[in-house]
Protein backbone atom coordinates (compact mmCIF):
# COMPACT_ATOMS: atom_id res chain seq x y z
CA UNK A 1 0.00 0.00 0.00
CA UNK A 2 1.60 3.55 -1.05
CA UNK A 3 0.96 6.14 1.06
CA UNK A 4 1.20 10.03 0.30
CA UNK A 5 3.47 11.93 2.16
CA UNK A 6 0.73 14.37 2.82
CA UNK A 7 -1.16 11.71 4.52
CA UNK A 8 1.36 11.45 7.41
CA UNK A 9 0.98 15.28 8.36
CA UNK A 10 -2.21 14.14 10.27
CA UNK A 11 -0.76 10.83 11.31
CA UNK A 12 2.21 12.71 12.68
CA UNK A 13 -0.59 14.74 14.68
CA UNK A 14 -2.18 11.56 15.74
CA UNK A 15 1.73 10.50 17.18
CA UNK A 16 1.18 13.40 19.64
CA UNK A 17 -2.00 12.42 21.15
CA UNK A 18 -0.65 8.68 21.85
CA UNK A 19 2.86 10.58 23.34
CA UNK A 20 0.52 12.73 25.54
CA UNK A 21 -0.72 9.57 26.70
CA UNK A 22 2.17 7.71 27.53
CA UNK A 23 3.89 10.46 29.55
CA UNK A 24 0.58 10.77 30.97
CA UNK A 25 1.67 7.03 33.05
CA UNK A 26 4.90 8.15 33.10
CA UNK A 27 3.97 11.33 35.95
CA UNK A 28 1.36 9.25 37.32
CA UNK A 29 3.36 6.31 38.03
CA UNK A 30 6.33 8.70 39.57
CA UNK A 31 4.01 9.87 42.20
CA UNK A 32 5.04 9.30 45.81
CA UNK A 33 2.11 8.56 48.68
CA UNK A 34 5.60 9.39 51.35
CA UNK A 35 6.94 12.64 49.25
CA UNK A 36 3.14 12.83 48.50
CA UNK A 37 4.17 14.93 44.98
CA UNK A 38 0.94 15.54 44.03
CA UNK A 39 2.40 17.59 40.48
CA UNK A 40 2.69 15.02 39.24
CA UNK A 41 -0.57 13.37 39.25
CA UNK A 42 -1.89 17.19 38.07
CA UNK A 43 0.33 16.97 35.62
CA UNK A 44 -0.42 13.04 34.42
CA UNK A 45 -4.06 14.08 34.43
CA UNK A 46 -3.72 17.42 32.45
CA UNK A 47 -1.36 15.43 29.23
CA UNK A 48 -4.49 13.19 29.11
CA UNK A 49 -6.21 16.80 28.31
CA UNK A 50 -3.71 17.81 26.04
CA UNK A 51 -4.03 14.32 23.90
CA UNK A 52 -7.41 15.30 23.35
CA UNK A 53 -6.75 18.33 21.65
CA UNK A 54 -4.33 16.28 19.44
CA UNK A 55 -7.46 13.81 18.64
CA UNK A 56 -9.35 16.86 17.81
CA UNK A 57 -6.59 18.56 15.55
CA UNK A 58 -5.34 15.41 13.87
CA UNK A 59 -9.71 15.12 12.29
CA UNK A 60 -9.41 18.30 11.46
CA UNK A 61 -5.79 18.45 9.68
CA UNK A 62 -7.05 14.94 7.56
CA UNK A 63 -10.10 16.61 6.52
CA UNK A 64 -8.50 20.42 5.64
CA UNK A 65 -5.75 17.96 3.52
CA UNK A 66 -8.54 15.69 2.19
CA UNK A 67 -6.45 12.57 3.22
CA UNK A 68 -8.34 10.76 5.50
CA UNK A 69 -7.66 6.99 5.73
CA UNK A 70 -8.06 3.63 7.01
CA UNK A 71 -4.38 3.62 8.18
CA UNK A 72 -5.40 7.14 9.77
CA UNK A 73 -8.21 5.38 11.68
CA UNK A 74 -6.05 2.83 12.56
CA UNK A 75 -3.63 4.63 14.39
CA UNK A 76 -6.11 7.30 16.05
CA UNK A 77 -7.83 4.19 17.64
CA UNK A 78 -4.46 2.71 18.84
CA UNK A 79 -3.31 5.94 20.24
CA UNK A 80 -6.89 6.55 21.62
CA UNK A 81 -6.08 3.18 23.53
CA UNK A 82 -3.01 4.36 24.92
CA UNK A 83 -4.22 8.13 25.79
CA UNK A 84 -8.12 6.99 27.08
CA UNK A 85 -7.52 3.83 28.83
CA UNK A 86 -4.24 2.83 29.85
CA UNK A 87 -3.55 6.07 30.92
CA UNK A 88 -6.82 7.27 32.82
CA UNK A 89 -6.23 3.63 34.68
CA UNK A 90 -3.04 4.04 35.55
CA UNK A 91 -3.44 7.07 36.59
CA UNK A 92 -7.14 6.19 39.05
CA UNK A 93 -4.55 4.00 40.68
CA UNK A 94 -1.71 6.16 41.38
CA UNK A 95 -4.19 8.88 42.82
CA UNK A 96 -6.52 6.90 44.50
CA UNK A 97 -7.14 2.83 44.16
CA UNK A 98 -3.25 2.00 45.50
CA UNK A 99 -5.09 2.73 48.97
CA UNK A 100 -7.31 0.14 48.59
CA UNK A 101 -6.76 -2.94 50.11
CA UNK A 102 -4.84 -6.11 48.71
CA UNK A 103 -6.19 -9.87 49.32
CA UNK A 104 -3.86 -12.78 48.78
CA UNK A 105 -1.12 -10.30 47.31
CA UNK A 106 -3.56 -9.23 44.70
CA UNK A 107 -4.23 -5.49 44.68
CA UNK A 108 -8.56 -4.70 44.69
CA UNK A 109 -7.16 -1.43 43.59
CA UNK A 110 -5.16 -2.80 40.38
CA UNK A 111 -8.80 -4.74 39.56
CA UNK A 112 -10.84 -1.98 40.28
CA UNK A 113 -8.24 0.11 37.56
CA UNK A 114 -8.17 -2.42 35.07
CA UNK A 115 -12.20 -1.71 34.65
CA UNK A 116 -11.32 1.32 32.61
CA UNK A 117 -8.94 0.35 29.75
CA UNK A 118 -10.90 -2.88 29.12
CA UNK A 119 -14.02 -0.83 28.67
CA UNK A 120 -11.95 1.83 26.90
CA UNK A 121 -10.63 -1.35 24.34
CA UNK A 122 -13.54 -2.28 23.33
CA UNK A 123 -15.60 1.27 23.13
CA UNK A 124 -12.98 1.38 20.44
CA UNK A 125 -12.73 -1.67 18.83
CA UNK A 126 -16.72 -1.59 18.72
CA UNK A 127 -16.83 2.02 17.10
CA UNK A 128 -14.65 0.79 14.19
CA UNK A 129 -16.58 -2.44 13.14
CA UNK A 130 -20.10 -0.68 13.10
CA UNK A 131 -21.70 1.22 10.59
CA UNK A 132 -20.99 4.75 10.40
CA UNK A 133 -24.90 5.36 10.00
CA UNK A 134 -25.75 3.30 13.15
CA UNK A 135 -24.96 6.18 15.65
CA UNK A 136 -22.50 7.06 17.87
CA UNK A 137 -23.26 4.69 21.08
CA UNK A 138 -21.84 4.93 24.08
CA UNK A 139 -19.70 7.88 25.62
CA UNK A 140 -16.33 8.57 23.66
CA UNK A 141 -13.43 7.39 25.46
CA UNK A 142 -11.50 10.79 25.08
CA UNK A 143 -14.57 12.37 27.09
CA UNK A 144 -14.44 9.46 29.24
CA UNK A 145 -10.51 9.33 29.68
CA UNK A 146 -10.76 12.97 30.51
CA UNK A 147 -13.25 13.23 33.41
CA UNK A 148 -11.08 10.40 34.77
CA UNK A 149 -7.80 11.99 34.50
CA UNK A 150 -8.99 15.52 35.52
CA UNK A 151 -10.10 14.99 39.15
CA UNK A 152 -6.58 14.52 40.56
CA UNK A 153 -5.35 17.77 38.56
CA UNK A 154 -7.79 19.14 40.77
CA UNK A 155 -6.01 18.47 44.07
CA UNK A 156 -4.39 22.26 43.21
CA UNK A 157 -5.78 24.60 40.56
CA UNK A 158 -5.51 28.00 39.72
CA UNK A 159 -8.55 30.13 39.10
CA UNK A 160 -8.23 33.80 37.70
CA UNK A 161 -10.60 35.24 40.19
CA UNK A 162 -10.50 32.61 43.53
CA UNK A 163 -6.85 31.97 42.63
CA UNK A 164 -5.61 28.42 43.93
CA UNK A 165 -7.93 26.20 44.81
CA UNK A 166 -7.25 23.05 46.71
CA UNK A 167 -9.96 20.03 46.29
CA UNK A 168 -9.78 16.14 47.02
CA UNK A 169 -12.98 13.97 45.47
CA UNK A 170 -13.63 11.61 48.36
CA UNK A 171 -12.49 7.83 47.21
CA UNK A 172 -15.95 6.57 47.41
CA UNK A 173 -17.00 9.71 45.15
CA UNK A 174 -14.22 9.02 42.72
CA UNK A 175 -14.90 5.31 42.49
CA UNK A 176 -18.43 5.69 41.98
CA UNK A 177 -17.14 8.25 38.62
CA UNK A 178 -14.80 6.24 37.36
CA UNK A 179 -17.19 3.04 37.37
CA UNK A 180 -19.78 5.21 35.70
CA UNK A 181 -17.27 6.70 33.03
CA UNK A 182 -15.94 3.21 32.17
CA UNK A 183 -19.40 1.59 31.85
CA UNK A 184 -20.90 4.37 29.77
CA UNK A 185 -18.77 4.08 27.15
CA UNK A 186 -19.74 0.00 26.74
CA UNK A 187 -23.46 1.77 27.02
CA UNK A 188 -25.69 2.30 24.03
CA UNK A 189 -26.07 5.69 25.23
CA UNK A 190 -26.13 7.96 22.04
CA UNK A 191 -24.05 10.44 22.17
CA UNK A 192 -23.48 12.81 19.42
CA UNK A 193 -20.62 14.15 18.15
CA UNK A 194 -20.48 17.63 19.08
CA UNK A 195 -17.30 19.13 17.81
CA UNK A 196 -18.00 16.73 14.76
CA UNK A 197 -21.01 19.12 14.16
CA UNK A 198 -19.62 22.26 15.04
CA UNK A 199 -16.88 21.95 12.54
CA UNK A 200 -19.73 20.79 9.82
CA UNK A 201 -21.72 24.44 10.81
CA UNK A 202 -18.55 26.13 8.87
CA UNK A 203 -15.77 28.82 10.38
CA UNK A 204 -17.65 31.01 12.67
CA UNK A 205 -19.19 28.60 15.09
CA UNK A 206 -15.76 27.08 15.47
CA UNK A 207 -14.36 30.31 16.08
CA UNK A 208 -16.66 31.21 18.44
CA UNK A 209 -16.04 27.59 20.02
CA UNK A 210 -12.44 28.03 20.12
CA UNK A 211 -12.60 31.61 21.78
CA UNK A 212 -15.21 30.40 24.58
CA UNK A 213 -12.96 27.24 25.11
CA UNK A 214 -9.79 29.25 25.11
CA UNK A 215 -11.51 32.00 27.49
CA UNK A 216 -13.07 29.12 29.89
CA UNK A 217 -9.30 27.49 30.41
CA UNK A 218 -7.41 30.77 31.04
CA UNK A 219 -9.54 31.55 33.82
CA UNK A 220 -10.66 27.68 35.23
CA UNK A 221 -7.99 25.47 33.60
CA UNK A 222 -8.42 23.03 35.05
CA UNK A 223 -12.40 23.34 36.81
CA UNK A 224 -13.52 24.26 33.19
CA UNK A 225 -12.45 20.73 31.91
CA UNK A 226 -14.06 19.11 34.57
CA UNK A 227 -17.14 21.21 34.34
CA UNK A 228 -17.63 21.03 30.73
CA UNK A 229 -16.78 17.43 30.18
CA UNK A 230 -19.31 16.33 33.22
CA UNK A 231 -21.75 18.79 31.62
CA UNK A 232 -21.32 16.55 27.91
CA UNK A 233 -21.62 13.28 30.00
CA UNK A 234 -24.66 13.79 31.80
CA UNK A 235 -26.51 15.28 29.11
CA UNK A 236 -26.55 12.18 26.85
CA UNK A 237 -27.89 10.46 29.76
CA UNK A 238 -30.73 13.40 30.31
CA UNK A 239 -31.33 12.79 26.33
CA UNK A 240 -31.24 9.02 26.78
CA UNK A 241 -33.78 9.04 30.26
CA UNK A 242 -35.98 11.79 27.93
CA UNK A 243 -35.82 9.60 25.12
CA UNK A 244 -36.94 6.24 26.78
CA UNK A 245 -39.52 7.93 28.77
CA UNK A 246 -41.03 9.34 25.75
CA UNK A 247 -40.91 5.76 23.94
CA UNK A 248 -42.53 4.23 27.05
CA UNK A 249 -45.58 6.54 27.08
CA UNK A 250 -46.13 5.90 22.95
Amino acid sequence: MKIKKKSMIPSIVTMGNMVAGFFSILYAAKYDPIMNNVETLIIAGTLIFVASVFDVADGAVARALNVESELGMQLDSLADAVSYGIAPGVLAYSAYFYKLPSFYGLSSGALLAAIFPVCALYRLARFNIQDSGSGFNGLPSPAAGIIVGIVPALFISDNLFLGQIFFEMPMFAYIALFIAAALLMVSHIDYSKIFSDIWKKGKPAVLITAVVIFLLLFTSKAWSVFVVTMIYILWGIFRYICRFLTKSKA
